[in-house]
């Protein structure tokens, strides 16, 4: 599957289009409970942007990615994460550098890798990845994630596992199909709802582990497009 995968992004021209936009996400989880805002700018011909930011008296979360897209295929430059509440305090910051062949991580957790010969999405812009897999048709598929602990890359299968979900933002609904990831050799499952009407924008993301399960959730779209 990676290989008909790999191949189709070489050769695929885009036929969609993926508008910016900027939203309010709900995070909650067994230790937090908070609202912010994610904003996707997408440069065709350079650099787009994925961020989030949330902030109350208890916490601060930042995630950003930068990555480019090229081919369909997402390519992450660098992946930033600030995690400021009162029960872990976590700073990261990973850059992937084609001119000197290096990738390295700063922060939390520290490495110096050479930087890999095929397009690396992070946990951020995967999101993105998935999108255009989507759009594009594909029902099942793997993706070369980025292993922020140690720089390791992992392939992750997805597999489109729900066509028709009702999903309510607000008082607008829409219909949803699911996705869902499974690692082999691990205990965590991730599943994603994504609106047909919003050219599949997230409208949850669930993570459900031993230890804990964190649930993003759309609240309100602030402007699209």
């Amino acid at each position: 599957m990676y290989k008909i995968t790999f191949l189709f992004l070489i050769f695929s021209t885009y036929s969609y289009a993926i508008d910016d936009y900027k939203a309010e996400y709900r995070f909650k989880s067994s230790q937090i409970d908070i609202k912010g805002v994610r904003q996707l700018k997408i440069d065709d011909e350079g650099e787009s942007s994925l961020t989030f930011k949330a902030k109350s008296t208890l916490a601060r979360l930042y995630f950003k990615t930068i990555f480019n897209i090229q081919a369909d295929a997402v390519n992450t430059k660098s992946y930033e994460i600030e995690i400021k509440p009162g029960f872990v305090n976590r700073d990261q910051k990973i850059l992937i550098d084609a001119n000197s062949n290096q990738m390295s991580s700063k922060g939390r957790d520290e490495w110096i890798l050479k930087a890999p010969e095929i397009p690396v999405v992070d946990p951020l812009n995967a999101q993105i990845q998935i999108r255009i897999m989507i759009l594009n048709g594909f029902k099942e598929f793997k993706l070369n994630l980025l292993e922020i602990k140690d720089g390791s890359i992992e392939s992750n299968d997805y597999k489109v596992t729900a066509e028709n979900k009702v999903c309510n933002v607000g008082e607008t609904q829409y219909s949803c199909i699911e996705v869902t990831r499974l690692r082999e050799n691990e205990d965590r499952k991730t599943t994603y709802l994504m609106a047909k009407e919003l050219d599949y924008m997230f409208v949850e993301i669930k993570d459900v582990n031993p230890k804990r399960t964190d649930i993003l959730t759309l609240e309100k779209i602030l402007s699209l497009g």
